[in-house]
C-alpha cells in the first residue's frame, strides 16, 4: 500500500470514530432506557413527558389516514399540565409512594385515558422519570330527536380539554313544548392559574326558572396533600314534579340559594390519616306553599290539598366542624368498571363526618343541629372485589325532639372476574328519606336510581331498593380505535310509600336487557353503553327503553341517584375525602 493510500485510510478511520462512538453511546443509552429501576431514594435529574393522542397512527393506509385525521382534530394535553400534577420534581429523592400517587392522580383526570411514570437510570448515578400519558377523546357531542317536527329535540356540544390545557366547556340546548327552550353551559378549569385548583362556573335557563353556580377549590387529590379547601355559591329555581297515576302531575316551585367556605388539614401519614377542619355555610330554601299544574304554556294552581303548606321556608347559617378518618391503600385493577381500562380502587376504610350548628347569622331563622356521615369499606383482589358506601344526613331544631330532613343512601357492590375477559357485577342500592323539608319523591323513573326500563313508570315512594346483576364480556379491539363488549343484565326494584306524597308500596318490578359496550380509545376508562331494557311489569306505564350514554366510574365508586342528591344540603360536603 502506498503512502497516499495509508494516509487516505487513516483519514477515513478518523472520520468513522465520531460515528462509532455515537453508535456506542446510543446503544448504551438505549440499554439504560430499557432497564427500568425501582424508586429507592435516587436523585431525580429530569422528568420527560410524552403526551400522546388517543389513537396510534398504524395499520392499513385507510386506518392510518383515519387515525391521522382524528389526531389532527385533537389537541394533545400540554406536558406542563402533566408536570403540575406530578408529586415528584427534579432534584427530589425518587419515592415509590410518590411515583404511584403521581400515576393515580394523572389517571383520575377526566381527559386522560391512562398514564405511567417509569424511572430509568441516568449517567450521574440518579434516575430520570419517563411519563407517558394517553388522552381521552375530548370532543363532547350528543343530541336527541323525534319523529315529528321539530325533529331535533336536544343538542350537546363541548370540548373536555381545550387546546390541551385541562379546560372544559360544555353547552346544551333542548326543545320545550310548554315554554321557552332550555339552555345551559358549564366551564371547568382543572388547573386554575397553573395550580392544582379547580374552578367551576355553570348556568342554565330552563323552560321555567334557571340556576347558576360557582366553585373554587383545592380538591383532596392525594394523601400527600397537607390541606384542602373550597368556596362555593349558587342559586337555583325549578319546579319539582310529583309522580302519580293521574295526569297532569302537580309541581311545587322551589328556590334555593347557598354558599360556603372552609378547609381541612391532614393529620397523620399517607395511607392512615385524619382530615380536620371547619366551614361556614348558608342555606335558604324557599318552597311555594301550594302546588301548580303546568300545561301547554299555562300555569294554574292545582287543587291537590296534600301539598298545601306542606313545605316551609328555611334559612340557616351554620358553623360546621369537619372530620375524616382514613386507612386506605390503592389496588390497580383492570376491567371492573371498564372494558379493559386500568383503574385504582380503594382498599380499606374511610369515615367522614360533619357537625353543624345554626347560629342565626345573616338572617338565619333556624338554630338547628346538623349531622352528616359518609363511610366507605373496600376489600378484595383484582379478581374478586367488594365495596360498600353509604351517606346519611339530618337536622333537628332547638327545642324539638324530632329529626327532619333525614336522607340516606347506600350501595353494596361485588365484582368477580372468572376469566380475564369476563366480569360479573352485582349491586344492591338503597335510598330513603324521612320528614323532608323540600319537595321529595323517590321513583323508578330516576336515570341512575331506578331499574332500567322503568323511565315512564309513575310509581313513587319514600324508600327504594334496587338490585342489579350484569355479566360483562370484553369481545376485543376494533383496530386501534376502540374496545368493544357486550353485557346482558337484570334489574329488580321495589318501593315503599314512607311519608312521601303520593307514595306507593310496590311489588317487585323486574327488567331484563342487554348492553353493547365500547371504550374509545382502547383501554379508556370511559365506557359508552347502548342499553336495551325490557320491563316485565308494564301496568304502571313502563315500556321498552333504549338509551345511549357514557360514564366513567373508575375514579369514584358510586354516583348517587339524582332524586336523592338534589335534596342534599347544597353547601355541605358528603365526604371531605372527595371534597368537592
Amino acid at each position: 500500500m502506498s503512502a497516499d493510500d495509508k494516509l487516505r485510510s487513516l483519514g477515513f478511520s478518523f472520520l468513522l470514530l465520531p460515528a462509532t462512538f455515537g453508535c456506542v453511546a446510543r446503544a448504551q443509552a438505549q440499554s439504560l432506557e430499557g432497564r427500568a429501576v425501582p424508586c429507592k431514594g435516587q436523585t431525580i435529574s429530569r422528568i420527560e413527558v410524552s403526551s400522546r393522542p388517543p389513537f396510534e397512527v398504524k395499520g392499513s393506509n385507510l386506518q392510518r389516514r383515519l387515525a391521522r385525521q382524528m389526531t389532527e382534530m385533537h389537541s394533545t394535553t400540554n406536558p406542563d399540565v402533566i408536570l403540575r400534577f406530578m408529586a415528584l420534581r427534579p432534584g427530589m429523592a425518587c419515592s415509590e409512594l410518590r411515583r404511584l400517587e403521581s400515576e393515580r392522580i394523572l389517571r383520575a383526570q377526566p381527559y386522560l385515558a391512562d398514564a405511567t411514570v417509569t424511572p430509568y437510570p441516568d449517567d450521574a448515578g440518579g434516575v430520570y422519570l419517563s411519563v407517558i400519558s394517553v388522552d381521552e377523546i375530548s370532543l363532547i357531542l350528543g343530541g336527541g330527536g323525534s319523529g315529528v317536527v321539530p325533529y331535533l329535540r336536544s343538542f350537546r356540544f363541548g370540548e373536555q380539554n381545550i387546546m390541551g390545557e385541562a379546560l372544559s366547556f360544555v353547552g346544551r340546548w333542548s326543545y320545550s313544548e310548554n315554554f321557552r327552550d332550555n339552555f345551559s353551559a358549564q366551564i371547568i378549569d382543572y388547573q386554575f392559574m397553573g395550580r392544582p385548583y379547580q374552578l367551576t362556573i355553570d348556568g342554565a335557563r330552563n323552560e321555567l326558572g334557571g340556576n347558576w353556580g360557582f366553585e373554587l377549590s383545592h380538591p383532596f387529590l392525594t394523601d400527600l396533600q397537607k390541606i384542602s379547601w373550597r368556596t362555593t355559591a349558587g342559586s337555583r329555581e325549578d319546579y319539582r314534579y310529583f309522580r302519580r297515576d293521574e295526569f297532569p302531575r302537580p309541581a311545587v316551585n322551589l328556590q334555593r340559594a347557598y354558599a360556603d367556605a372552609g378547609g381541612v388539614i391532614r393529620v397523620g401519614r399517607p395511607g392512615r390519616l385524619a382530615l380536620l377542619g371547619g366551614s361556614v355555610s348558608y342555606e335558604d330554601e324557599m318552597p311555594e306553599p301550594f302546588s301548580t299544574r303546568i300545561g301547554l304554556g299555562t300555569l294554574d294552581r292545582d287543587t291537590t290539598q296534600i301539598l298545601d303548606h306542606r313545605y316551609e321556608r328555611n334559612r340557616v347559617t351554620r358553623i360546621n366542624a369537619l372530620a375524616g378518618f382514613r386507612s386506605v391503600k390503592y389496588l390497580r385493577v383492570t376491567g371492573l368498571e371498564s372494558l379493559d381500562g386500568a383503574q385504582d380502587v380503594r382498599k380499606g376504610f374511610e369515615l367522614a363526618t360533619v357537625i353543624g350548628r345554626g347560629m342565626g347569622l345573616l338572617g338565619g331563622n333556624n338554630n338547628d343541629l346538623f349531622l352528616s356521615a359518609n363511610t366507605y369499606i373496600g376489600a378484595g383482589s383484582p379478581t374478586l372485589f367488594s365495596s360498600l358506601e353509604g351517606t346519611i344526613e339530618g337536622r333537628r331544631d332547638d327545642g324539638s325532639r324530632e329529626w327532619d330532613g333525614v336522607l340516606a343512601s347506600a350501595r353494596l357492590a361485588t365484582y368477580f372476574k372468572p376469566a380475564n375477559r369476563q366480569t360479573i357485577s352485582t349491586s344492591l342500592e338503597w335510598s330513603a328519606g324521612w320528614n323532608q323539608r323540600i319537595p321529595f319523591q323517590l321513583t323508578f323513573a330516576d336515570r341512575d336510581g331506578g331499574p332500567r326500563g322503568y323511565r315512564d313508570s309513575w310509581l313513587a315512594g319514600g324508600r327504594r331498593a334496587v338490585f342489579r346483576i350484569e355479566d360483562r364480556f370484553f369481545v376485543g379491539h376494533v383496530k386501534q380505535f376502540a374496545s368493544v363488549g357486550v353485557a346482558p343484565f337484570m334489574d329488580f326494584g321495589q318501593l315503599w310509600a314512607g311519608d312521601a306524597p303520593f307514595g306507593d308500596n310496590s311489588s317487585l318490578n323486574t327488567s331484563v336487557g342487554i348492553s353493547l359496550l365500547a371504550s374509545v380509545p382502547p383501554h379508556s376508562q370511559r365506557m359508552w353503553r347502548f342499553d336495551v331494557a325490557f320491563p316485565l311489569d308494564r301496568s304502571t306505564g313502563a315500556k321498552l327503553k333504549v338509551r345511549l350514554y357514557s360514564r366513567d366510574f373508575t375514579s369514584i365508586f358510586w354516583k348517587e341517584p339524582g332524586d336523592v342528591n338534589r335534596n342534599r344540603e347544597r353547601s355541605i360536603p358528603t365526604s371531605v375525602f372527595n371534597w368537592p
